[in-house]
């Protein structure tokens, strides 16, 4: 692995113990066992080591969600890949847990960051918008109106970009787990329970129940990949 990505992938690591607020650059430099001259020669100063996971950040989005092969809304609006998408919020949230705990004030630090995440965002709000009409074009989601679609779209994701936020915020000091954050999915599922036709609320259970067994096996063990991710996305293409 070259330099420049160890020194990436080693931030990642510490942000996520520690809290992006908690660490430096010597931090980090000490934890590769580099001198900081060394990682200044990669990266000017944190704010760029920042900038830099963010970009990576976006590639994985781009990978797992393939946000460039456009669908018909009608292949990609079903509960099973709603499941899949899912479990891809959920490695993305754990693997950057450190950006979406302190998500506001990373991005307040920086108007350039801050436009640019805004940016990344918009394809993968497009892809949401795209599978929850598929579900209500296949008859599995009733909403009516478009407003009302939209709003319920817009919760769903302030509940998933700020659950961790959240949590720290009600348990200061605690360590976060992957079982925290595996508990927002109840909550997204219960958003839209009441909107899903009779005929497969069964369904909906079920991937409830899938869940929450995930959430139980994968407590304690090691957090999946992206390779793992990507291909349990591919069985739902």
């Amino acid at each position: 692995m070259k330099t420049r990505d160890r020194i990436i992938h080693a931030a990642i690591e510490l942000f996520n113990q520690r809290g992006e607020q908690n660490v430096t650059t010597n931090h980090i430099a000490a934890h590769l066992g580099m001198s900081p001259g060394n990682l200044y020669y990669h990266f000017r100063n944190k704010e760029d080591i920042i900038q830099a996971i963010f970009e990576l950040y976006a590639q994985e989005l781009e990978t797992l969600f393939a946000l460039k092969d456009e669908q018909p809304v009608e292949a990609i609006g079903s509960l099973q890949a709603s499941l899949a998408y899912l479990e891809r919020v959920l490695y993305v949230i754990w693997r950057y847990r450190f950006a979406y705990d302190n998500l506001t004030d990373i991005l307040a630090r920086s108007e350039s960051l801050s436009y640019w995440y805004r940016q990344i965002q918009e394809p993968v709000y497009g892809l949401m918008q795209r599978h929850i009409a598929g579900l209500r074009v296949n008859g599995i989601l009733k909403v009516e109106d478009d407003a009302d679609l939209d709003h319920l779209l817009h919760l769903m994701k302030q509940v998933l970009i700020f659950w961790v936020a959240y949590q720290r915020t009600l348990h200061p000091g605690t360590v976060l787990t992957r079982s925290t954050v595996f508990e927002v999915i109840p909550r997204v599922l219960f958003l839209f329970r009441p909107f899903i036709t009779a005929e497969h609320q069964a369904e909906l259970a079920g991937i409830d129940a899938y869940f929450r067994a995930k959430q139980a096996e994968l407590d304690g063990g090691t957090a999946p990949s992206l390779a793992a991710a990507s291909v349990e996305l591919a069985t739902f293409d």
